[in-house]
């Protein structure tokens, strides 16, 4: 091939490529201009918002730490980091942005509901999840309350047992919670120390949990006791999870006993080991 004829296909390629990317540039060109101008212009300016779901949150906080107030740019911000400043609200769990034509917004809230109930200089109300959704002066009823914490940061959004000492206390509160104990419902307070736990029931029993020692075992011999204690009507004041191999009940004596069975031995404040394991056997063997 002579010399000539290469330069010639150089030049050619060169023509090419050019061409090639100038055709690019100016569609990137056009889409980006297209973009701005949609962007800029008042086709996607914001008309109305609707709020769905809130209940404890107003609408008018949503609206605002969304930004998504009427007359605003509906492209100004990302969706996403629209719906992180949402569910930066304490009670806001999740959050579904919907946008409409004409400039109608939808936002659709699910919020959380407090589970717990933190003892601090004023009451803390935490849902499910350990996050603080507010402070009160006064004590909220139907909350599992929780005592013996130290809460540095009370703000709402913030969480609780976040500490690396804390772990063993969350992981019990979570073993709680699992339905094959049925103990939710039934525990009023816990008491959450570094080196053990109390638990006082519904009914006022006040139970010894101890360490943070086989939690699995010790929560399902604490949930055949109380549920044994409600069919026999046991008048039981203390459970004690750790003074022997197996559970201690003590209980007082039994003003519903019946008149007949008055010849029944009955001691006050007794340790009735023994009737524990036999009715922990008992229920073993009948599963």
């Amino acid at each position: 091939m002579s010399a000539q004829k290469k330069v010639k296909r150089k030049v050619n390629k060169k023509k090419k490529f050019f061409r090639i990317f100038f055709r690019f540039f100016i569609f990137f060109t056009f889409i980006f201009l297209i973009i701005f101008s949609l962007k800029n212009s008042n086709l996607f300016n914001i008309n109305s918002v609707n709020i769905q779901g809130a209940q404890k949150v107003s609408a008018k906080e949503i609206i605002k730490v969304s930004g998504l107030e009427k007359g605003n740019k509906y492209f100004g911000i990302s969706k996403r980091d629209r719906i992180k400043k949402i569910q930066s609200i304490a009670y806001i769990k999740n959050a579904k942005i919907k946008y409409k034509l004409g400039g109608n917004i939808d936002i659709i809230v699910e919020e959380r509901s407090p589970y717990y109930q933190v003892e601090s200089t004023k009451y803390l109300l935490v849902d499910e999840n350990f996050r603080i959704l507010e402070e009160k002066d006064y004590k909220t009823d139907n909350l599992l309350n929780l005592s013996g914490l130290n809460v540095e940061n009370k703000k709402g959004g913030s969480y609780i047992l976040t500490y690396k000492e804390d772990k063993e206390k969350k992981a019990l509160l979570m073993e709680l919670k699992d339905s094959k104990y049925n103990l939710v419902g039934n525990i009023k307070s816990i008491e959450l120390l570094d080196s053990l736990t109390t638990f006082v029931t519904l009914d006022g029993i006040k139970v010894e949990f101890g360490s943070y020692n086989n939690m699995e075992y010790k929560l399902r011999m604490l949930s055949l006791i109380l549920e044994d204690i409600k069919k026999t009507d046991k008048n039981a004041t203390v459970v004690q999870m750790e003074k022997g191999t197996n559970p201690i009940l003590i209980v007082e004596e039994n003003s519903k006993i019946d008149s007949s069975n008055e010849n029944e031995e009955k001691n006050t404040w007794k340790d009735d080991k023994r009737y524990i394991e036999e009715k922990i056997d008992e229920k073993e063997n009948s599963n």
